[in-house]
């Protein structure tokens, strides 16, 4: 069963969380994405803060789709950005909130892509054509909105991670794509370590500036096989990938999201075989 034949992602049945992560830890603060937030106000505030988030898979409930839709248009009408603030529910798209006390902090969506193609292609055809000739397994992370206070990187690093699984280990994704604002290359390059893979253009659908990033499913998974959990023991280590869960902990969130409302596609299928059989 394909993904856009099975239930659609805007399933009410997630009430629960997938992950939680502690609100921040003021050795944790993630420095600013761009200089204009520097000296956000509630940014100290937040840090001294002890509770925790809940990552949840965005459900079919009204107001959350609201809350979430109502983050990105500010974050993207804060940077200047024309349009493309709305969050569009298709059976071909995963959207991860992170929620405190029911309000919505921040959001991260995942495009795999299908027959209606992926948004990033409209800027750059021919780079999106020749990853895809290469035999490559596209997804795009797109639609990312954090208040300016929120500067966790176990959050932002965990954020990522629960997309990449349901992206990489549940629907066989190989490759991962984002545009950007060449603002904010650097976070992208230096925590998540995408790369550049083509030259700067206009992107027509915010009517600013943009740069297509990369990073392949197989460099994410060595990185956290390498790096999960290790943040206090590599104190220099730049990479989000040290805040990753652990093994155990990622294979429990794959099952629970093949079992529980995602699609059952075939590499799902063979996920799900491998971790029964050794669970």
């Amino acid at each position: 069963m394909s993904y856009t034949q099975s239930q659609r992602n805007d399933s009410p049945a997630w009430p629960q969380a997938l992950a939680e992560v502690t609100v921040m830890d003021q050795t944790l603060a993630l420095q600013a994405m761009c200089i204009e937030q520097e000296d956000t106000e509630g940014v100290e505030e937040f840090a001294e803060r002890k509770d925790k988030f809940q990552l949840k898979l965005l459900s079919g409930s009204s107001r959350q789709k609201k809350e979430t839709s109502l983050l990105i248009e500010k974050r993207y009408s804060w940077r200047g950005y024309n349009g493309a603030a709305t969050l569009d529910q298709l059976p071909n798209r995963m959207t991860m909130n992170a929620e405190l006390f029911g309000r919505i902090y921040a959001t991260l969506t995942v495009n795999v892509d299908s027959p209606a193609g992926l948004a990033v292609e409209e800027t750059y055809p021919e780079e999106v054509a020749a990853f895809r000739k290469r035999g490559a397994r596209l997804c795009e992370f797109g639609k990312f909105a954090v208040e300016p206070s929120v500067r966790s990187k176990r959050l932002l690093g965990t954020l990522f991670q629960l997309l990449y699984i349901y992206a990489h280990r549940v629907q066989g994704c190989t490759d991962f794509l984002i545009e950007v604002n060449p603002r904010h290359r650097f976070f992208y390059i230096r925590y998540l370590e995408f790369k550049q893979v083509a030259e700067e253009k206009v992107c027509p659908r915010v009517g600013a500036p943009a740069l297509l990033l990369h990073v392949s499913a197989e460099h994410v998974r060595n990185r956290i096989a390498e790096l999960a959990g290790r943040w206090r023991e590599l104190p220099d280590e730049k990479s989000l990938y040290k805040y990753s869960l652990p093994q155990r902990q990622e294979d429990e969130i794959v099952l629970r999201l093949i079992r529980e409302g995602t699609v059952p596609d075939a590499p799902a299928v063979a996920e799900e075989e491998r971790l029964t059989e050794y669970a």
